[in-house]
């Protein structure tokens, strides 16, 4: 089925953008796999995607990818496929022109559904468009690199990290306004029963590591698991504050803070690092804008190999996500602790095979 990817290739088959030629410098950002294996060099194309299953799925194809590129300079042609987020899509799109070399291209193209009007209209009143298509409910358009760099003040949206609630988060993460109310209600159980080697699945940002660091004494080694890798590297300020914090508060008989480490890792696809006496999580049920509830599923399956006999996994979910048959079907015992504010607490024990 046709989507933004083929009206990505509408201005290179029609001629009106010339294909990227061989020794050619040209990146994307916010990379998918795209319609490029006859047509534009596919292996001439540097990847930005941070994503991790869409990572994974790009390296598989054969495209060179990283989760950040370094700093963008004199680059021939930049290709930035659309974000949820629109202040991931203007720092995106100011990263794309400040790298060009005079003359250098910048494409922009997404669903119309992914703000790609808005980004167009923004970027028209900084240059000129070069040119503009729209066909299979998405739109790409182009500007050709001339005069001046663009300052961070042309971004109408937040650029960089900024500190929310005592967190350092970022706009495009998810929940970038503040800790979640899942993730609340979630917070409310921690306690001393937690303890011994504890990992946090989907741990995002880091606030329930952050809880989890700050709450629960007896955890020996606290693992991150996150698939967005900017997230990623925000949990690991975020959590290492709450080591610290935790650190001053001890005292000389106390035991030594916990060792943590931070894993960026597909949790449908990658196998944790196990095992742990306890899983914590508030599992993701969206890919992109739709809801995938399966997401759940695949998340308790991954803690059900990943826990001994004995072990709990303690995990929040809206209260209309049927979790509980797929946990009684791994699990020896299934536990409602709490319902809040349209989420329920579960806690479930491992039994013996």
């Amino acid at each position: 089925m046709a989507d933004f990817r083929n009206t990505l290739m509408l201005p290179f088959q029609s001629g009106a953008v010339p294909l990227p030629t061989s020794g050619e410098n040209w990146c994307v950002l916010n990379a998918d796999s795209l319609l490029l294996q006859e047509t534009m060099l596919a292996n001439e194309l540097i990847c930005e995607q941070g994503m991790r299953p869409t990572f994974l799925e790009l390296e598989a194809q054969g495209y060179t990818v990283q989760p950040v590129l370094p700093e963008l300079e004199n680059i021939d042609g930049c290709l930035v496929l659309a974000h949820r987020s629109r202040a991931v899509n203007e720092r995106n799109m100011l990263r794309g022109w400040n790298g060009l070399k005079p003359g250098g291209l910048l494409v922009f193209a997404g669903d119309k559904t992914a703000g790609v009007q808005p980004i167009r209209k923004w970027a028209g009143r900084l240059t000129e468009i070069a040119g503009s298509l729209s066909k299979h409910h998405a739109i790409v358009f182009w500007l050709r690199k001339q005069g001046d760099p663009w300052l961070q003040e042309v971004l109408q949206k937040p650029d960089s990290s900024f500190v929310r609630d005592d967190f350092e988060v970022a706009a495009g993460m998810f929940s970038a306004n503040g800790p979640d109310t899942g993730s609340q209600v979630l917070a409310e159980q921690f306690d001393q029963r937690i303890f011994g080697r504890v990992a946090d699945f989907g741990a995002g940002w880091g606030y329930l590591s952050h809880r989890l660091a700050t709450q629960c004494p007896r955890i020996e080694q606290l693992d991150l698991y996150e698939a967005d890798w900017a997230s990623l590297k925000a949990a690991e300020t975020n959590v290492g504050t709450a080591r610290a914090t935790a650190t001053a508060r001890a005292t000389a008989t106390a035991p030594d803070t916990a060792a943590v480490n931070y894993h960026w890792c597909d949790l449908t696809s990658e196998a944790p690092r196990g095992p742990f006496n306890w899983v914590i999580m508030n599992p993701p049920f969206h890919s992109g804008r739709a809801a995938v509830p399966e997401l759940g599923n695949r998340f308790i399956e991954a803690a059900a190999r990943s826990l001994p006999a004995g072990g709990r996994l303690l995990m929040v979910a809206n209260t209309n996500l049927p979790y509980e048959r797929k946990l009684e079907s791994l699990f020896r015992k299934v536990e409602r602790k709490d319902q809040a504010k349209g989420f329920k607490v579960l806690e479930a024990v491992k039994g013996s095979r």
